[in-house]
């Protein structure tokens, strides 16, 4: 039966007494609360418990049927009044509701703070999740709190949501199951007291966390009770919530811990060692095996490490972390094996790249096997890939291969090439982005990426020749076909090869594909438990997203990216992250903020990959040009130009500091040396032709022309640059389109052109330039305030009716198709016209950007009398 849903608890606060058990943390500090554990860990009386003075407890509790109902949890939050009638779904994906929902939620916020608590939320419906991260997002510094409680071991495979939800900066996970909360140890006194009243259950109890089973003749055998007094026992130990449901793990590991500390430690080794013995005997899966042979202080048996080198391997890949603690039991029982050292390594490559270069590092003196010290090698260089330069990786890497060809001799056998492709792609990748000349990077791999052995490296060397082709900025279809190629293959082992593909995708103003395959690309590695290799996918899906303008989503990745970086030595996630924290700063007059993000990659600019490194300088001149320091600005565009020409970059699209440069050296009058870096540009367009870099092309081109060509020019860029993802270009077209016909006397056009920049400047988050465009449409003789205010100060429901309006829409249009009365539309209506100083409606659709209406709404209209329009 569906609890009813909980009224609002004003609860006064209590401290809880030195010792006690958990509680959760203050509204004020934490945004989201996860509370895990086994049932009976106390997570109801945790819930129950009172919180601080003047806070609103909303608390629901999820059902089995609920999770298939949408927003079933979210009505039992803030149950929904019955209205008179009945009113169509809108077939809105829930959009409406979850605005509706939030919106009730704003409005508890504005008496206090607020904490939802929702039990037993493996059950919770995806659309209440979907509104909880919605609502988190938008109520960063709202007295907001949301708590889940879930029983993961029940029920593991929890919405992707959660994920999401748990994504922000203000987040803990509260696992009751943990020793070191004290509100455990009372259960664990009582499970000892009653255990050790009933000798048999106990055994039966600890054989079954020892193998992880609860097979009657296995558990009985291991206990030394026959099977029909141990299924008994069995049934008694699930009553009591000792044995759960999980198949994989019946034995929680906190009670399994318990049980452990009641046995002399040399009992339990022996106890594990034959648990061990008896799964191998019986065919178990190797993986339940590993877990027995992990908690062994000897594996001084041959099987023993040759069942746990199976396990790591089927682990690799599913499960990356499992697979990294499997490796490292193993490099522990055979500390001078290279080879239990360079399978760690790998299996630590996605994980934490850093402690991957260690190992590799320590394999290499050990070892003078050719094969092994080539794997060892190449796991290194593709750390490096990460980490940030390596400066031996390339000797070492052609040391490996020279060596390497004269152990496999004229006749190599099929692993010897397999290994020579991986070394020679490794090196490869090395080169192409740590800045070699492209010159040298074609010479090693020729001109198309054929005869390679083995799926990973002939899946990098694809990379390599899509990533050299877009950096050299000829071929823009066979770059892309390449690149394409690489995403079409699933991901095997690191994930360099499909990032550097979403880059040439990106280049290539194929942004759909670019976010598709990263976000795709972050997902993956999310699932296999990779938090550097998800960090990096992120770090570039927030760089994909920059450039079409989504600044809110862009740092959100980027702050999610250096959140799962941590301390880690990830220069690959890390560096990458800062800078575009650093743009959106500077982008909206943060330039402190911005430049405090650039600090710590200062000093290691030089060590950085060549995208980074360009990246990174780019981002210094954008907020020394915001700070007003145009003269250090241009000094640092022009490194940037310095960098490329060193690499022998060729592509227009790599990076837009030309354009800034052009820009800037034409307001400063230096026309001489402007013409000549445009004359540079145009060509590398031309052969690397998009329409962004032909929009940027003719824009750098109109800011060299004198006023008539220059406004066909300008309508020329602006036409280009629509058709690409390059909003924040589009705004420079038009800030310039505007000044143009400013001086031109056509003020008319002028103020259309800056009232469209300013929009969308405005709507994107491009706070300097909607300035600019601001002060210049005031020049123009264009009213400010009113356009600002229509994509900054109207509510949400006050910009939905102005849009619509702007449309053409009528009054009772608009109500049908919003679904509110006819008095609400002329309420936001005359609201609307207040805040934007306007007295007709027709005034409108120069300032707001026009929404049509459905199509629901629009044929209604033809058989329905019309009404009059508020004026």
């Amino acid at each position: 039966m569906t609890p009813q849903p909980a009224e609002p608890d004003r609860s006064t606060g209590t401290v809880p007494a030195r010792g006690g058990p958990p509680l959760l943390p203050d509204v004020e500090s934490v945004a989201v609360v996860m509370v895990t554990g086994a049932p009976g860990t106390g997570k109801s009386t945790l819930l129950r418990a009172p919180a601080g003075a003047g806070v609103t407890v909303l608390s629901a509790t999820c059902t089995e049927a609920g999770a298939a109902v949408e927003f079933a949890a979210a009505r039992q939050l803030l149950p929904v009044q019955p209205r008179s009638g009945t009113q169509p779904a809108p077939a809105d994906g829930g959009h409406r509701t979850v605005l509706h929902l939030y919106r009730r939620a704003l409005g508890l916020l504005q008496f206090g703070p607020v904490r939802l608590v929702l039990d037993d939320a493996h059950w919770c419906d995806s659309a209440t999740l979907r509104w909880l991260h919605y609502l988190l997002r938008r109520c960063t510094n709202r007295p907001l709190q949301v708590v889940l409680a879930v029983e993961p071991r029940e029920h593991p495979a929890l919405d992707p949501l959660f994920a999401d939800i748990l994504g922000g900066p203000r987040q803990r996970i509260l696992d009751l199951d943990a020793p070191e909360h004290a509100g455990a140890e009372p259960r664990t006194d009582r499970l000892r007291r009653f255990l050790s009243r009933q000798p048999n259950l106990l055994r039966v109890a600890v054989a079954a966390a020892a193998l992880q089973q609860t097979d009657p003749d296995l558990v009985g055998a291991l206990a030394g009770l026959p099977p029909q007094l141990t299924v008994a026992r069995l049934a008694t130990l699930r009553n009591t919530g000792v044995l759960t449901g999980d198949p994989d793990r019946p034995v929680p590991p906190a009670i399994a811990e318990v049980l452990a500390g009641l046995l002399p430690a040399d009992e339990l080794q022996r106890l594990r060692r034959r648990a061990a013995h008896m799964l191998n005997d019986a065919d178990a899966p190797v993986r339940h095996i590993a877990e027995v042979l992990l908690d062994l202080d000897d594996l001084d048996e041959p099987w023993m490490l040759e069942r746990l080198r199976e396990a790591a391997t089927l682990a690799y890949a599913q499960d990356a972390p499992a697979a990294v603690r499997i490796w490292t039991r193993l490099l522990a029982a055979q500390p001078q094996s290279p080879d239990a050292a360079v399978d760690l390594a790998v299996a630590l490559l996605n994980v934490d790249p850093s402690a991957a270069l260690v190992h590799a590092r320590q394999a290499l003196p050990r070892t003078g096997d050719a094969r092994t010290k080539a794997r060892a090698v190449v796991c290194l260089g593709l750390a490096a890939l990460v980490t940030g330069r390596e400066p031996t990786a390339p000797y070492l890497l052609h040391d490996a291969m020279e060596t390497l060809r004269r152990a496999a001799g004229n006749m190599p056998s099929l692993r010897d090439r397999i290994q020579l492709s991986a070394v020679e792609s490794t090196l490869a990748a090395n080169a192409v982005i740590g800045g070699a000349t492209f010159h040298t990077v074609r010479s090693r791999i020729g001109d198309s990426p054929v005869g390679v052995a083995g799926a990973s490296s002939s899946h990098r060397m694809l990379a390599v020749h899509a990533l050299a082709t877009a950096y050299e900025g000829v071929e823009v279809e066979q770059a892309t076909r390449y690149a394409r190629l690489v995403l079409d293959r699933p991901v095997t082992g690191d994930s360099w090869a499909p990032l550097m593909a979403t880059r040439v995708l990106l280049m290539a103003d194929d942004t759909a594909g670019a976010l598709a395959a990263a976000s795709r690309l972050a997902a993956h590695h999310r699932d296999r438990g990779e938090p550097c290799a998800e960090a990096v996918a992120r770090a570039t899906w927030a760089r994909i997203l920059l450039e079409i303008g989504d600044l809110e989503t862009a740092w959100t990745e980027a702050t999610t990216a250096l959140r799962l970086a941590g301390d880690g030595e990830w220069g690959a996630a890390t560096w990458s992250a800062q800078t575009i924290i650093s743009l959106i700063n500077s982008s909206q007059a943060r330039i402190l903020a911005a430049e405090q993000a650039l600090e710590p990659m200062q000093e290691r600019t030089s060590d950085m990959p060549l995208w980074e490194q360009v990246q990174a300088v780019g981002a210094t001149a954008f907020a020394a040009y915001w700070g007003q320091d145009h003269d250090r600005s241009l000094q640092r565009l022009r490194a940037c130009g310095r960098l490329l020409e060193e690499a022998g970059v060729g592509s227009p699209a790599f990076s837009s500091w030309w354009l800034d440069e052009i820009i800037m050296l034409a307001i400063r009058g230096q026309r001489a040396e402007a013409h000549l870096r445009l004359e540079q540009a145009e060509e590398l367009c031309r052969r690397w032709r998009t329409p962004r870099t032909a929009g940027m092309a003719l824009l750098a081109r109109a800011a060299l022309t004198t006023e008539g060509p220059n406004v066909e020019l300008l309508l020329g860029a602006l036409a280009e640059l629509e058709r690409s993802p390059a909003p924040l270009h589009q705004v420079k077209a038009q800030l310039m389109l505007g000044r143009t016909l400013t001086v031109l006397g056509d003020r008319a056009a002028a103020r259309r052109h800056l009232r469209d920049g300013m929009v969308l400047s405005n709507r994107l988050g491009y706070t300097m330039l909607a300035a600019h465009c601001r002060n210049v449409l005031s020049s123009a003789g264009g009213r400010t305030g009113t356009e600002l205010a229509a994509c900054g100060e109207l509510s949400s429901s006050e910009r939905a009716v102005a849009r619509l309006a702007a449309g053409g829409a009528t009054n009772r249009q608009i109500a049908e198709e919003l679904f509110i009365s006819m008095r609400t539309v002329e309420f936001h209506l005359t609201n609307v016209y207040r805040r934007l100083g306007i007295r007709r409606r027709d005034a409108l659709a120069g300032i707001v950007e026009a929404m049509p209406l459905s199509r629901r709404t629009t044929t209604a209209a033809t058989t329905a009398p019309a009404d009059g329009n508020a004026s």
